[in-house]
């Protein structure tokens, strides 16, 4: 899980580079646009665009990861007493997880077995 600091850290660089991202799309090729007192010839200004973009597609994805870690987290904790009962009677991780989605009401489908995937790995670290 990301600090909440670099979290704020990461959204701000979101909005930052997006923002530059935004510009160059918006005036790319312009005659005037601040990008030619860095950069005379305006390719130049697709370079920094899609850069930039991708900045912020993989900024993102970080962001989502930390979020989606968190979620699970915070499951986990919501659940422990009943997780650990059920470790003391002998259950398995995939069991437990069967358990708490069911809970849930998620019973089946694709996002049902991905969501298993990952609670059966995060539960494996669970103590």
């Amino acid at each position: 899980m990301l600090p909440r600091a670099l979290l704020y850290i990461i959204y701000g660089l979101m909005v930052a580079v997006g923002l530059v991202a935004m510009y160059c799309l918006l005036n790319a090729g312009s005659p005037h646009s601040l990008l030619r007192l860095l950069w005379p010839d305006p390719t130049v200004d697709i370079y920094v665009a899609a850069g930039s973009s991708m900045l912020v597609f993989i900024l993102g994805f970080f962001v989502f990861y930390s979020r989606d870690r968190e979620g699970f987290h915070q499951l986990l904790e919501l659940n422990a007493e009943q997780i650990r009962a059920l470790r003391k009677k002998g259950k398995k991780d995939n069991e437990i997880a069967d358990s708490i989605l069911a809970a849930m009401g998620s019973r089946s489908g694709r996002r049902h077995n991905m969501a298993r995937k990952k609670l059966i790995i995060y539960l494996s670290d669970f103590r």
